[in-house]
């Protein structure tokens, strides 16, 4: 049959306008804001307008291979080939419904890395390709379905068992169960990609059982007559049982979360006493983010703060919180620039005890000081505000305790400031 013919009577041209239309749609209603919050970063440009899309890609190719593997169980050309074409037939009839499938599953992710201007990576179209296989392993399933049953109770049944079935994974509380259903249900952060054991977690039940089901159909020659049936059963059932079970072994321990590889992000430093460095892909901030990292630096020196940092790094895809080791910070620079806080940021880490827990009303109130100091008030009004541990009379407190101490003299600060650092560690834990 020429292509053109094999084409326009095949069911996925018509489910076509449907499918696309539905792929734009919820590309544009749940993935275009994540997508504009990832710096640029292909991992997490594709995993993103993935994520919603599976469901659909895998539900709509399963219901068109039941659809077609119906038709093909009506003509001759089925039941009277020779067995040994019968994965030939079965390609052709179903490689139009897996190309759909794998469109729905391509487009969302072309569009955001084209809209973001990046070129994707290796490691970046992993869950891609895990969504592309298990689409093929879908539509196997569907067309040894509708071999056997109606294509009008084939196709919409298996449509919805399978959207269901891959849907509601996220949304269960069986952990083990969502790294296993073909939707990769984590979108890598900035420094993050994808691991292979949850490609292969992912990849292996579906297709094992595709393989499996496959065999009912198949070829299967030299076997004995009446043991062909047994060993084609036997066989099924240990394909399908080795898929899941080999699965189930790699993330029976795994929390919600699989976990990721992470690389290493290509970065742009300047300065000396501190040096700053910043990812690659937000650089272009790095002067006036270096800028006001001296400037808050230099205001806490001359108030007397001790801070010893040569060197602040932005954390963003390191976890993207503040460490601070020594000489060495890990600050979220790229965030805390974009948000407006990066003054306070400094001053958050500046402020060291010497202690790990230290008195939290103490804490506050150094903290306080010291924005002040570096010209970061509104920024610390702004957290206190947002303090779930204060009501108005302790943000009250707070405030009185800060004037009283700003009213004193420059060197009496600096005592009270040394003070509080130590007593804020013999006053004991606990919020007060």
């Amino acid at each position: 049959m020429r292509l053109r013919t094999r084409l326009r009577a095949h069911s996925a041209l018509w489910a076509a306008p449907l499918a696309v239309a539905l792929t734009l749609l919820v590309h544009h209603t749940v993935s275009a804001e994540p997508a504009a919050a990832s710096y640029g970063y292909a991992p997490t440009l594709v995993a993103g307008p993935l994520s919603p899309m599976y469901a659909f890609a895998y539900a709509l190719t399963a219901a068109l291979g039941a659809w077609e593997g119906n038709r093909l169980s009506r003509v001759p050309v089925w039941r009277l080939t020779p067995n040994r074409s019968r994965p030939r037939i079965a390609l052709d009839g179903l490689w139009p419904a897996v190309l759909l499938g794998w469109l729905m599953l391509t487009l969302p992710v072309l569009i955001a890395l084209v809209q973001q201007g990046v070129a994707p990576t290796a490691a970046s179209l992993r869950p891609l390709a895990v969504g592309l296989l298990v689409c093929a392993a879908y539509a196997v399933i569907g067309f040894a379905v509708g071999l056997r049953l109606p294509d009008v109770i084939a196709a919409p049944v298996l449509a919805v068992v399978v959207f269901l079935l891959v849907a509601t994974a996220v949304a269960l509380q069986v952990n083990w169960w969502r790294h296993l259903v073909g939707r990769y249900p984590y979108i890598p952060e900035f420094g993050e990609v994808a691991g292979w054991s949850s490609m292969a977690a992912h990849a292996l039940p579906t297709c094992a059982f595709a393989l499996a089901i496959a065999l009912l159909w198949l070829p299967v020659r030299r076997l004995p007559p009446r043991l062909g049936p047994a060993l084609r059963v036997g066989l099924v059932a240990a394909v399908a049982a080795a898929g899941l079970g080999g699965a189930y072994a790699l993330v029976k321990d795994w929390g919600a979360d699989p976990p990721v590889a992470h690389v290493d992000i290509p970065v742009r430093c300047a300065g000396q006493d501190p040096r700053v460095c910043m990812p690659e892909v937000t650089a272009d901030a790095l002067p006036d983010v270096r800028a006001q990292v001296v400037g808050t630096l230099g205001k806490l020196d001359r108030a007397g703060v001790d801070h010893g940092a040569t060197a602040v790094h932005d954390s963003l895809g390191r976890g993207d919180g503040t460490k601070v080791s020594g000489s060495r910070w890990e600050l979220p620079l790229t965030d805390a620039e974009r948000r407006g806080d990066l003054g306070y940021q400094v001053v958050r880490a500046a402020v060291r005890f010497p202690c790990a827990e230290p008195d939290p009303m103490s804490r506050r109130l150094a903290l306080g000081w010291a924005a002040d100091r570096a010209d970061q008030s509104e920024s610390f009004a702004r957290v206190l505000a947002e303090d779930p541990h204060l009501d108005s009379a302790r943000r009250e407190e707070v405030a009185g305790s800060l004037g009283t101490v700003l009213g004193q003299s420059a060197e009496d600060q600096k005592r009270w400031y040394r003070t509080t650092l130590t007593q804020a560690c013999t006053v004991g834990g606990g919020d007060r």
